[in-house]
């Protein structure tokens, strides 16, 4: 007979005798329901294995049962891990006024008030381009349509206002700057409007404004946003950028022509991280390209100065190297004779007593000092000052979670234990908890769980305090109901009298991690949780219900084979009567057939 495997036990259970499954066969010769008569007796042959399946199913819904059990400790395992943790009990607060210090405190930092002087913050590395990246050396013939490097030059009318009267500036793009300086000077008078280094600078005596009719004169000249300024009795307009200054979406070949010079795609080399680019790249792409890379570098383009700002990702004094091994990138960009400035560090100087002071310093604006984070915003010729306490009201919060934990558990365990079977209702009509329901009823695994967790109420740990007692945790004063389910309460007025005295200690009672109370309880839970243990030593893979449900599965499995072979031969012994009855039949109608022949013939 082959092994029955455990997994495949809900087919058996599913036996259609148990389903009462209906074979519609009557008897051709007898007249009789022989599927009928052969139901009704497998029927009562069957009872043996629905009552093996019956167990079977009880057997799987009590490992369900253990489960939850389980499912619950585990998580009271995980608030006790937390719970009896420094930084859950003795959290501190930070009181400050100081508008330039964020202050974090962790459990082990001392209470008391510290004086900071902020010398210095961290500042970034940065490169900047040591030239414009477009041409800035524009010669005078130049024509207004050919300076397409950010704009595409059109046709423009202008209105001047100088003092009290209006004039009219027609800029065609067949225009040379010399053309342009020319009509500006109609107005402004010669040597009043100059051309140098790309900026037009216009200097008048008079206040003046120029308002752009149609094209796009101003934007191409970078006057559209230029201030005027009065410089003694003058009035002057410049370009806030050289007219050469390029587009982010000009490709890196264009930029090149703009310079005449010859650059090849390749790769960038930036802080030993290689980038690799091409020439038909815009310089918006590029920029993008270094920013998503690994490069520990900013990049941005700084449009008021047509240069390539490259900033460490990080405070301190780091490096930026830049190195485009051979491609011209970086004489194209400016960065062969970049400006580099290194990122400062960041000082303080921390005092406990506002007269001895310690220098601390950082590569970022966080510093650590005795388990105490400061983080700095800017420096101030004030001393600031913080005040780090333990919070003993979140002590208090997390003891009384504590205990409300305990009393969650302990009521679960009793109500386990004590609880009835659900009754007056079918399987069919009952819902997963109410099939659970009172099946760990008195169990001896349950009531050791029970009886040994509530035990710990009376457990003694070394040290000052001994007792969940001397810190106001009871199970009342003689409340025998409270001692049968293990229920704990809360004196709050005894508990902050002994925080008050010293919450270090009572951290210690609950968290040292040899000998806390929180530290036993919780090793004698996981013992019971552990893979192999307690429980799973009953309801797991292993256990003993998953081999009691084995021995069972087996015995069902002898017991269908049994019903079949019962089965069988009950047809075997019909079908037997049923050709007896047909050769009878068949005799009865030979018999007949000759009698009435002989009757016939005499």
């Amino acid at each position: 007979m082959k092994n029955l495997d455990i997994s495949n036990i809900a087919n058996i259970i599913n036996y259609r005798y148990q389903n009462q499954s209906k074979i519609q066969f009557s008897g051709v010769v007898s007249g009789l329901d022989t599927a009928s008569i052969v139901e009704k007796l497998m029927e009562i042959e069957s009872q043996p294995v629905i009552r093996l399946t019956d167990k079977y199913k009880k057997l799987e819904l009590k490992q369900k049962a253990y489960q939850q059990v389980r499912e619950k400790l585990q998580g009271f395992i995980d608030f006790l891990s937390t719970f009896r943790l420094q930084s859950t009990l003795l959290a501190k607060n930070v009181e400050t006024n100081s508008k330039i210090l964020t202050i974090r405190a962790s459990s082990v930092a001392l209470n008391g008030t510290y004086y900071v002087k902020v010398l210095s913050t961290a500042t970034r590395s940065s490169l900047i381009s040591g030239r414009t990246i477009g041409p800035d050396e524009i010669d005078l013939s130049t024509t207004f349509g050919t300076l397409n490097y950010r704009y595409t030059p059109l046709d423009s009318s202008l209105t001047v206002q100088k003092g009290s009267r209006n004039y009219t500036v027609e800029v065609k793009t067949s225009d040379t700057i010399t053309d342009i300086l020319s009509k500006f000077e109609e107005i402004f008078g010669k040597g009043n409007v100059v051309f140098q280094e790309g900026k037009l600078k216009i200097i008048s005596d008079e206040a003046f404004a120029i308002r752009q009719n149609s094209g796009n004169f101003l934007k191409v000249f970078n006057l559209e946003n230029a201030p005027v300024v009065q410089v003694e009795n003058n009035y002057i307009m410049e370009s806030t950028v050289h007219v050469g200054a390029i587009s982010l979406h000009r490709t890196i070949s264009q930029i090149a022509s703009y310079r005449s010079i010859s650059v090849e795609s390749g790769e960038l080399v930036i802080n030993g991280v290689k980038i690799s680019f091409t020439t038909n790249m815009t310089l918006s792409q590029l920029i993008s390209t270094i920013n998503n890379s690994n490069a520990g570098v900013s990049v941005t383009y700084d449009a008021s100065k047509d240069k390539l700002v490259f900033v460490s990702t990080k405070t301190g004094a780091t490096t930026i190297s830049i190195d485009d091994n051979g491609t011209n990138l970086s004489q194209l960009l400016g960065l062969d004779n970049a400006v580099f400035s290194v990122g400062n560090v960041a000082q303080i100087q921390i005092s406990r007593d506002g007269i001895n002071w310690q220098d601390l310093y950082s590569d970022s604006n966080d510093f650590s000092y005795e388990g105490i984070t400061i983080s700095v915003a800017e420096t101030s010729n004030e001393v600031q000052k913080f005040t780090v306490s333990t919070d003993i009201n979140g002590m208090r919060e997390k003891i009384k979670e504590f205990v409300e934990k305990w009393n969650e558990v302990m009521n679960y365990l009793y109500t386990k234990l004590t609880e009835n079977e659900v009754k007056g209702k079918s399987e069919e009509e009952m819902t997963e908890e109410e099939k659970l329901q009172g099946l760990l009823k008195n169990d001896p695994l349950v009531r050791r769980i029970f009886e040994n967790i509530r035990a710990f109420i009376y457990t003694k740990v070394e040290g000052d305090i001994k007792l969940l007692a001397e810190l106001g945790i009871s199970t009342g004063r003689f409340d025998y109901q409270n001692i049968k389910i293990g229920k704990i309460v809360l004196d709050e007025d005894k508990l902050m009298a002994k925080v008050a005295e010293d919450p270090y200690k009572v951290w210690q009672f609950f968290g040292e991690p040899n000998n806390g109370f929180a530290q036993k309880l919780l090793s004698y839970i996981r013992e019971v949780t552990r893979t192999a243990g307690m429980i799973d030593r009953v309801a797991g893979t292993s256990g003993s219900i998953n081999r009691e449900k084995r021995a069972l599965a087996k015995q069902i499995e002898n017991w269908i084979e049994r019903l079949q072979k019962k089965e069988q031969m009950l047809w075997n012994r019909f079908s037997a009567m049923e050709s007896v009855l047909s050769k009878l039949q068949a005799q009865g109608v030979w018999l007949a057939q000759v009698i009435s022949a002989r009757s016939k013939n005499s």
